[in-house]
């Protein structure tokens, strides 16, 4: 009986603070309490074993191949890492796409927004009383153009001209 009491009483204290006191904490003072028992327990365990600990010899023959075990280790696992980056692959486990199959839609869609709101910056820009359509639509070119640009990246590159000219390129603002 002497050892139950004693050990129920522990249990206990223990589940209260594990269940009431633990929770409330944040993560930060979790985190260091934790290292704080940790290097209490490390400190017990060797001040208890000390004895233990020095006479106990049979590690010292394994010290020679360290070196050898670490560098083998290093090896395997960048050859599995190599193996695994170029090896075959299989089929994807990917689900299909859900973009629209032909380009013209996505073109399509691209240039109605675009156009849209074109439209409705001009409409602004007429209703504060700016009346200079000339500078206003300078950019319909660029603007138009945008979803061709966005869904073909091979124009960026492909199809300027040699002298590194761009046309419509105005600029975005009014000058």
């Amino acid at each position: 009986m002497e050892f139950f009491l004693p050990g129920l009483a522990a249990l206990l204290i223990a589940a209260l603070i594990v269940f009431l006191v633990l929770p409330r904490l944040g993560a930060p003072v979790l985190a260091g309490l934790s290292v704080i028992l940790l290097i209490y327990g490390v400190y017990n365990h060797y001040w208890l074993f000390s004895s233990e600990w020095r006479y106990s010899t049979w590690q010292e023959r394994l010290k020679f191949y360290a070196p050898f075990l670490i560098i083998g280790a290093l090896v395997l696992a960048v050859l599995g890492y190599m193996g695994f980056l170029f090896g075959t692959q299989g089929p994807s486990a990917l689900p299909a796409s859900n973009l629209p199959a032909a380009d013209n839609q996505a073109v399509a869609a691209v240039n109605t927004v675009a156009n849209n709101a074109l439209q409705q910056a001009v409409n602004v820009t007429n209703a504060v009383g700016i009346t200079n359509n000339a500078k206003v639509n300078m950019n319909k070119g660029v603007v138009s153009n945008l979803g061709n640009i966005l869904a073909t990246p091979a124009t960026l590159n492909g199809s300027r001209p040699n002298n590194g000219s761009r046309p419509n390129n105005r600029g975005l603002l009014p000058m």
